[in-house]
Formats: C-alpha cells, structure tokens, sequence
C-alpha cells in the first residue's frame, strides 16, 4: 500500500518538538514537560492507527479509545500556564466530566466502526477553548515580546490543531462514502494545517522557558 508523503510528513511535524527538546538538551518542567508527554502520546497513537490503516484494517475504535486520553492530557498540561490557584483546578477538575460525557456520547450516539460525530468533536473543541482561553489570557497579562514566550506559539499552535480537527470526523462521515473526492482534499487540507499546527508547537519549544 503506497503511503501519502503528505502523511509522512505528518508525522515528521508531530515528531518534530520532541526532537527539538532532544536538541536542546534541557529537562523540560512544568507545562513544557507536559506539553512534550502529550506530543510523544499523540504521536504514538498516530502511529499505531497508521499500522492498522497499513495493513487493511479498521483503525477508527483506536481513537474511540486514546482521544479521551488526549486531551486530558492537554487540559493537565495547560492548566500549568493558567494565571492562578483556580484556573489551574479548573483544568484539572474539568478531566472528570470531560471523561463522563466522551462515555455518554460514544456509547449512546456514536458507531465506533466508524468516524465520530460527536464525541471526538465535543473533546477537541474542549481542548480548542483550552488552548485559546490560555493564549488569550496569558497575552493579555503577558511582559516583553510574545514571540519569545513558549506558551505564545505552543498554544497557538493547538488553537490552530484542534479547530481543525474538531471539523475533521464530522465531515470525514458525511464525506467519506457519498463524496471520496471531496473526502480526500478535506483530508488533505487537515494534515498540512497539522503539520503548520505542530511546527507552531515547535517553534514554541525552541524559545528559552520562563518560570
């Protein structure tokens, strides 16, 4: 089966803010060492789904069951930037409904044999007004220059991630049988937003961390 290059490259993105914490040879702490724990999840579970897609085989279930785990993750690793004690428990509390409503939903609503029409939009579009409530909130506090600011790019790098693909499973099912045509484009419109979203992460990465 011939692999997209587009997908390859895919990968490369999501695998490129390890490598550049790699590069800098500097223990990540805090929200960066969280944020870093994320990419390596997400990164690994595109993997995996890839392997099954390889080989022929339904790859859909598998984020049925490592979405929830996904943004969890981000709402633990942001909730170290937020601007005080009750923010900070906010995100942290907010993994218990969000694990509660992502089990409602998949097992009332969804057919896990295929894309996802509400659960995994409700999750990403949880993990949407995370990050950009944590850009917004941060820039307007913030000292100096943004550009130098690692939760400047990193999160505006997952603003960018999760808009995209809160759209991607609800037109994946509207497309993927009626309009293939239209399902491959849209397809490929949502792994190069990807990929601009995790150089943005990296980018992010790169800056010198503020405590």
């Amino acid at each position: 089966m011939h692999v997209p290059p587009l997908f390859i490259a895919g990968l490369a993105a999501e695998a490129s803010p390890l490598v550049a914490q790699a590069w800098l040879r500097r223990r990540p702490r805090g929200a960066r060492a969280w944020i870093l724990m994320w990419c390596a999840f997400f990164l690994a579970m595109d993997i995996v789904g890839a392997w099954f897609g390889y080989h022929g085989k339904n790859n859909l279930w598998l984020y049925y069951i490592l979405t929830p785990v996904n943004v969890s993750l981000v709402l633990w690793a942001l909730s170290h930037w937020q601007p005080t004690e009750l923010w900070r428990l906010a995100y942290r509390i907010a993994v218990v409904p969000l694990l509660l409503v992502w089990g409602t939903l998949t097992w009332a609503v969804e057919n896990t044999s295929t894309f996802s029409q509400a659960a995994e939009p409700m999750a990403e579009l949880v993990a949407l007004a995370a990050a950009a409530f944590t850009l917004v909130v941060r820039s307007y506090g913030g000292l100096g220059d943004l550009r130098r600011q690692d939760w400047f790019w990193i999160t505006g790098g997952m603003s960018l991630y999760f808009g995209v693909s809160a759209a991607g499973s609800p037109l994946g099912a509207a497309l993927v049988s009626a309009r293939p045509d239209l399902f491959a484009l849209a397809w490929q419109i949502k792994t190069a937003l990807g990929i601009g979203a995790f150089l943005l992460i990296t980018r992010g990465v790169l800056c010198k961390p503020v405590h």
